[in-house]
């Protein structure tokens, strides 16, 4: 769902990446309406911000021709989440002792909307009490958020905490900021990707599974307020904000993953395509072609849905984590999909296609099935991260019946 941005850009090195974020929120159809203060005009023009936003640019309180169109009060009312970035540490003391001295700051006394704080400026700047402290203040503000810079060499060449995030990670702070909290204090454990099983050190056993549609349920529970632990194996994948990540290669390592943490969790979603064989006898070595039998011989790997279902699915009689499984079928999804959660033990089971055209396997898109014992709530296709967002608001709807 589109947003209506406001972007607020103070004066550092980093207003430059201001235009790259313009870009980025147009591209995925969000509106923006950007907001510079006197130090951004030396870094960028107006004019640009305007041919980027396709809107008028705010940069004085007591402009006549922008009051005329817009106002400074309408303004403030107007957006679903206010960003600055970059936050320079003159705009973040303004902010945390309440100044009303330009445009921008005046705008963020009178909005209600949630705003998200993205700090860049010099390594000794940040780390300075002064600027932590009033940091502080900002986080413990309601409805706002502050999203750590990044580490690196500075446009000073220094090299350390200070550079603004890319735009991919002050993406997903806004909608987390402008998305309903109904995770908070909850854990999830997600697994995603496939898993390889070794025959030799240059030959595996998996399967095309791509991991986003695990990542993209891992992002939606950061963007609503849980605490997420994403087990992912072999991916080509960045990292959602805000999520820690478990890296592992084998079922057998995801296996030990899953199982070590699974108790502390309130949800599980098992999204990852795990191997379910491995050959017995690996080689350490790389094998002739001309040596190798004609034959493999496999051993079955760990069903880990089907022992998180024994220790804690609704016929097991314990308290634990919500267990939501993926079923990847070919055909019939649904019917295949529940007598795979009836199997498992899990709570809820989500079925997709694989194979053919509309395959999820490597897909942006895809269409799933939500499935429990009795019902089954399809969603059409969409983004794996719109299907992501709509599956926790199913899910967190979901009680178990423990007697």
């Amino acid at each position: 769902m589109s947003k209506r941005i406001l972007l607020g850009v103070s004066g550092g090195i980093a207003a430059y990446k201001a235009c790259e974020l313009v870009r980025a929120f147009k591209k995925r159809g969000d509106e923006v309406r950007v907001v510079m203060s006197a130090g951004a005009q030396e870094f960028v023009q107006p004019l640009t911000m305007q041919v980027l936003s396709e809107n008028p640019v705010g940069t004085e309180t007591f402009d006549a021709t922008y009051e005329s169109e817009i106002g400074h009060i309408d303004l403030a009312r107007w957006p679903d989440v206010v960003l600055l970035a970059p936050a320079t540490a003159n705009l973040i003391a303004r902010m945390a002792h309440g100044m009303a001295d330009d445009l921008l700051t005046t705008v963020l006394l009178a909005t209600d909307a949630p705003v998200v704080v993205a700090p860049a400026m010099n390594t000794q700047m940040w780390r300075h009490p002064r600027v932590q402290a009033n940091l502080e203040v900002l986080e413990q503000t309601p409805r706002h958020t502050v999203v750590d810079p990044d580490e690196g060499e500075l446009a000073c060449k220094e090299v350390g905490p200070g550079r603004l995030p890319d735009p991919e990670v002050l993406l997903q702070a806004v909608d987390g900021a402008a998305s309903e909290q109904i995770l908070r204090g909850k854990k999830v454990l997600v697994t995603a990707g496939p898993t390889r099983e070794f025959i030799d050190p240059a030959r595996f056993i998996s399967n095309p599974s791509s991991g986003k549609m695990g990542h993209c349920i891992a992002r939606a529970a950061v963007e609503m307020g849980a605490e997420v632990i994403l087990v992912r194996g072999p991916v080509a994948l960045d990292i959602p904000y805000g999520v820690q990540t478990v890296e592992v290669t084998t079922a057998r390592n995801m296996y030990r993953a899953v199982m070590d943490r699974a108790e502390d969790m309130d949800y599980v979603v098992k999204v990852a395509a795990v191997a379910d064989w491995r050959p017995a006898e690996p080689s350490e070595e790389k094998t002739k072609k001309s040596q190798m039998a004609e034959s493999l011989q496999l051993l079955r790997n760990p069903d880990i849905l089907d022992e998180l279902g024994d220790r804690f699915g609704p016929e097991s009689g314990e308290r634990g984590p919500i267990l939501i499984g993926f079923s990847a079928e070919s055909k019939d999804l649904v019917a295949r999909a529940r007598q795979k959660l009836l199997h498992k033990g899990a709570h809820l089971m989500v079925a997709n296609r694989i194979g053919g055209p509309s395959s999820a396997f490597g897909a942006d898109r895809s269409s799933i099935h939500i499935v429990t014992e009795t019902e089954a709530r399809e969603y059409p296709a969409d983004t794996k991260l719109n299907l992501a967002r709509a599956l926790w608001r199913e899910v967190v709807d979901y009680v178990p019946d423990v007697s």
